[in-house]
């Protein structure tokens, strides 16, 4: 079994520039986790403010793992400050995962 979750983040277009920095250390500190096959957070590049969120993990346990990190509390921590809201997140079970 893996997971996949997708989604998007939305944040003003001026304040993009302040949350590059976050953008960079979640998903550095998510790829090098154990379990973690794939991790982006990129900016829209036809609706400004708008982060597609793309996360794949290798079962539940690494998904917790993910959850309980340091790195995922502190990007958690400048939402309110960078006014990230909007978040729709979906999460897949993809139990035949197979490259084509």
């Amino acid at each position: 079994m893996t997971i996949i979750l997708a989604g998007t983040v939305r944040i003003a277009p001026e304040r993009l520039a302040d949350l590059r920095p976050h953008l960079r250390a979640q998903v550095e500190g998510s790829r090098a986790e154990p379990g973690c096959l794939d991790y982006a957070l990129t900016e829209d590049p036809l609706d400004p403010g708008l982060i597609r969120v793309y996360e794949h993990f290798v079962d539940e346990d690494a998904l917790a793992f993910h959850r309980a990190s340091p790195h995922m509390a502190a990007w958690r921590a400048c939402w309110p400050e960078l006014g990230l809201g909007e978040r729709r997140m979906s999460s897949f079970d993809v139990s035949d995962y197979r490259e084509i």
